[in-house]
């Protein structure tokens, strides 16, 4: 008697575990340039080191190397605060040679808090918002999204669309800060090869804009697209990703300047950029 019931709860249990969702950790994030809705859990902590390689310029001999160090605490299960500490290393070298070589580096500190209004495992989607403040000596920011998330395939295939607006302030030479910003649409799919490995690919639409697009008016003077793989191997706590992305040679030129896209590419945005994530849960 007890034989055929046990056997039928197993049962019961297999087949239960065909239809849940895989195993996924609460604040996952398989991309580098797009943030899904998953976040820390209440009072869940994470370190987290992002790298970030920008080459090539038109004209010029361009290399960015930026650094961010950030700490995440999950406030509840719907609301994440964040703490950055910036560095970004800045080298130009204009063509045709001989010519000088301009070097520039600067700290910031940056808070982030992401509000999560929908979870995409229980509601038809996952929607939240984002906020985040930038502060430094040579450049501050103010950057807002909307961060979009749907998954298929019993959450073995994550897509993700962000919509971003950001002012920034830059200081010249002269001491001034002058007023730039940019309204960029990310879109990315993720699938889980296993519950500890994943492949993406990512596709970033970026427009740059003379002006304050959130505090003031602004015109638009460049809009460029990326595309690019991502990979994440997660072995607990530690996740790595890993991504690139290069310009698509499909650029426009809003403002019709001379040599504003040459070849197809943003003269002034990188052509190609890579990115290395480290992150460790606290526990």
């Amino acid at each position: 008697m007890h034989t055929w019931r046990q056997w039928l709860v197993g049962l019961l249990a297999a087949a239960a575990l065909t239809v849940l969702p895989p195993l996924a950790h609460a604040d996952d994030q398989p991309f580098v340039t797009i943030y899904t809705t998953d976040i820390e859990a209440a009072q869940a902590k994470e370190l987290e080191q992002n790298v970030i390689w920008r080459t090539g310029h038109a004209n010029e001999a361009f290399n960015e190397i930026v650094s961010r160090s950030e700490l995440e605490y999950g406030v509840t299960d719907y609301f994440q605060a964040s703490l950055y500490l910036n560095y970004d290393w800045a080298q130009t070298h204009p063509h045709p040679l001989p010519s000088a070589t301009e070097t520039d580096n600067a700290f910031s500190t940056s808070g982030e808090l992401i509000l999560r209004v929908l979870n995409p495992y229980f509601d038809p989607v996952g929607l939240a918002f984002y906020v985040e403040p930038t502060y430094g000596a040579k450049q501050r920011e103010f950057e807002t999204k909307v961060l979009l998330q749907k998954n298929f395939l019993n959450d073995t295939l994550r897509t993700a669309l962000n919509v971003n607006f950001e002012d920034r302030w830059e200081k010249n030479r002269t001491g001034h800060f002058d007023k730039v910003s940019a309204l960029e649409f990310d879109l990315g799919a993720s699938y889980n090869v296993t519950s500890d490995f994943s492949v993406g690919l990512e596709f970033d639409n970026e427009h740059g804009f003379a002006g304050e697009i959130l505090g003031g008016n602004a015109s638009e003077a460049a809009d460029s697209f990326y595309l690019g793989p991502t990979v994440q191997l997660i072995s607990l706590p530690w996740a790595v990703n890993f991504g690139v992305q290069s310009q698509l040679p499909i650029a426009t030129n809003p403002t019709g300047a001379a040599g504003a896209v040459v070849n197809g590419f943003t003269a002034a945005d990188e052509h190609f950029r890579a990115f290395l994530r480290v992150t460790r849960e606290l526990y």
